[in-house]
This record gives C-alpha cells, sequence and structure tokens, in this order.
C-alpha cells in the first residue's frame, strides 16, 4: 500500500454507518424495548398489558382496564428507568397507556418461536473457518444484538450459497 493511502473501512464500520443513516438503528432500539417489556415490569404486569409500538420516542402499551392503567401511571418513571437500563440508551420519553383487549400470552409466545425460528435457521452447516470469516466481518460493529442478527443473515446467506 501506497505511503499516506486511507485504509478502507471494515464491512461493520460501513454497515453500522448505513444503519445509523437510515433510521434502522433505531428501529432494532425500538424493537428491543418491546422485547424487553416483560422483563421490565415482571410477568404479572406483562400478563394485564402489551407494548404495542414506540413512536416519536413514546412507548404506546395496551393495558387490560382502568385500575392498571392507574397503576402503571404511578409506576411509570421506574418502569422507564428500567427499559433504558435494558436497552442501553434513553431512547423514549414517555410511556402512554391505553385501554384494550389484551392478546393472551399464549399467542406471544407462539410468535416469538415463530421468530426465534426464523432467526436462528441453518447456520450449523457452515464450517469453522465460515464461521471466523462472519466473525471478521462483523468484527467493526459494536452493538452486540446488531452483530448477532447480520451474523445470522450472513450464516443463511453462505449456507444457500453452498446449497446452489
Amino acid at each position: 500500500m501506497r505511503k499516506g493511502a486511507k485504509i478502507p473501512p471494515s464491512m461493520g464500520e460501513v454497515l453500522g454507518e448505513f444503519l445509523r443513516r437510515t433510521g434502522i438503528n433505531r428501529k432494532i432500539q425500538e424493537q428491543k424495548i418491546l422485547n424487553s417489556w416483560e422483563e421490565a415490569v415482571g410477568e404479572g404486569v406483562a400478563e394485564k398489558t402489551q407494548p404495542i409500538r414506540v413512536q416519536n420516542r413514546v412507548l404506546q402499551v395496551k393495558v387490560a382496564n382502568s385500575v392498571w392503567m392507574q397503576q402503571l401511571q404511578f409506576m411509570k418513571e421506574l418502569i422507564l428507568q428500567k427499559l433504558h437500563r435494558q436497552a442501553g440508551k434513553n431512547i423514549l420519553q414517555d410511556l402512554r397507556f391505553f385501554i384494550g383487549e389484551i392478546e393472551p400470552s399464549g399467542g406471544r409466545d407462539r410468535n416469538k418461536k415463530k421468530e426465534r425460528a426464523l432467526l436462528n435457521g441453518p447456520s450449523s452447516g457452515l464450517s469453522e473457518a465460515e464461521r471466523e470469516r462472519i466473525d471478521r466481518a462483523l468484527s467493526g460493529l459494536t452493538d452486540p444484538e446488531l452483530r448477532e442478527i447480520l451474523g445470522r443473515i450472513y450464516a443463511k446467506g453462505l449456507t444457500a450459497w453452498k446449497c446452489r
């Protein structure tokens, strides 16, 4: 390499910048908050609530009835602190509660299992060298969750390519 020539950025740096610029990083963080709801509020509260979406830095949560809504209003700051601690960032400004029919937890569990099956996929057919190649390609990413997701995508791509 010539003196003074720039070293090209790693795939992780390029991808990280793309995700930040397009707003996908924020969406990943928002989904992380939705996924960590039960851990933040506990199983009992989670049975009577359902996080719906993050919109304009506000987590919208469906609540079974007005009694639960009032109780959660008192717990709002504590819940926000727990969610921020789990996400590693202060993504949310507020929580908004509204009354609605709560989906039974069994349905949510089935949906989580489907999501896990889609993400895990056929990566077991990769050689050690291919796994190391993926690790090197993603080494520039600092977010462990993003690195794991992109690693799975990369592994699926390699597996699909090998099957051709």
